[in-house]
């Protein structure tokens, strides 16, 4: 979970000295059979926690998870229950495949009576649930969950968190030999290894899988290094660029397949390519600052809260963060976190102890851009 590292690091904000898919097909058999000998040795799984997070299912509007429990059994079977902010409450089964002190993974079978598949991972310490997150399918529609509890330590060592990107969209398939096929919904998992999925949906109903490595990742864009497909060696770069909400805005892929070229071409459909300006209320406090990366923010805060962050680039769409009051840090300064497009986390530190006014400080973090002091005014 990315806030970690930023929220780890928030004194040094203060001026003090302190910041989902599964394994790639053609290794499945052998991490399942090793895994399976481990957990069988290992305790009931018996979790909780309360925070919040987000459950995407198909076109279905996102829905607020508030409390989320994992209990497994000595057949190794799993069930999860979310409690979703209308109160409404969903269960889930799976099979958990591997285990190790602080982590967990299952596999999904079904939901309720509907069908299901995936992979999510459960990160906790002792009895205590701290994340839930994975992508897959629920009677045919994509599914996508990413949670985090509320409480979660600042003094917790810094844990990279799996990335799910999934979108609906049009794009090209094409693979020489073979008619073009088009596709209808992409999806892009990377794993804290930085072991990654792609996988494209074709408008038949056939998924076609390929895993890799990421070489890089910044705020806007991914880019995987292809290295098979199902049984078959792949070869070939892929770019992917993201925005808010987890949505992939295009992806951009060539190489061989088998010895075959083969291409992609996917652009996910955006609901809208500029966020909403909300005009300070009256009495606002406005802190402005730059990273060092050119992005420019401004931090607004209403009756003493910072309530978002606005982002701007030169040759960028702007973006709106919003923040959620996390606790006083340890000199007593509110902190707050949000993320910058749903994927990389971030934090604001009020510098005035809780009352900004003009000519009072922020302090500005960025998970792998680093931190910034903004002036209030």
């Amino acid at each position: 979970m990315k806030i970690r590292s930023i929220l780890a690091y928030s004194a040094l904000a203060c001026g003090a000295t302190v910041t989902v898919m599964s394994a790639p097909p053609m290794s499945r058999a052998a991490v399942t059979t090793q895994s399976a000998i481990t957990v069988a040795q290992q305790t009931d799984l018996n979790l909780v926690g309360e925070g919040e997070g987000t459950l995407s299912i198909g076109t279905r509007p996102s829905q607020t998870v508030t409390f989320v429990t994992v209990t497994s059994r000595p057949s190794q079977q799993v069930e999860i229950s979310l409690r979703l902010a209308d109160g409404n409450l969903q269960r889930w089964d799976g099979q958990l495949i591997s285990r190790s002190g602080s982590e967990a993974q299952v596999r999904l079978t079904s939901a309720g009576g509907a069908d299901a598949t995936g992979t999510l991972t459960i990160r906790y310490q002792n009895s205590t649930l701290i994340s839930l997150s994975g992508s897959g399918t629920l009677d045919g529609q994509p599914l996508s969950i990413l949670f985090t509890v509320g409480d979660d330590s600042v003094s917790r060592p810094p844990v990279a968190s799996t990335v799910t990107l999934a979108q609906q969209g049009q794009g090209t398939f094409g693979l020489q030999g073979r008619p073009n096929q088009a596709i209808s919904f992409a999806s892009v998992t990377v794993q804290p290894d930085d072991s990654a999925e792609l996988t494209i949906r074709l408008v038949d109903g056939n998924n076609i899988a390929f895993a890799g490595q990421q070489t890089r990742k910044t705020a806007e864009d991914i880019v995987l290094n292809l290295t098979s497909s199902g049984n078959a060696d792949a070869q070939g770069p892929a770019n992917i660029r993201y925005g808010s909400n987890n949505s992939i805005i295009s992806i951009s892929s060539n190489g061989t397949l088998d010895g075959q070229p083969f291409f992609i071409q996917f652009s996910g459909q955006q609901a809208s390519t500029q966020p909403p300006v909300t005009p300070p209320p009256t009495g606002a406090i406005i802190c402005t600052g730059q990273m060092q990366n050119g992005w420019q923010y401004r931090a607004e805060a209403t009756n003493q809260r910072f309530t978002q962050i606005r982002w701007e680039r030169s040759g960028a769409e702007p973006t709106v963060s919003t923040l959620r009051f996390y606790r006083n840090n340890a000199q007593g300064q509110p902190v707050y976190r949000g993320s910058f497009r749903a994927a990389t986390q971030l934090a604001l530190v009020d510098l005035s102890g809780g009352t900004p006014r003009q000519g009072s400080q922020i302090s500005v973090g960025v998970e792998e851009w680093g931190w910034s002091r903004g002036n209030c005014r």
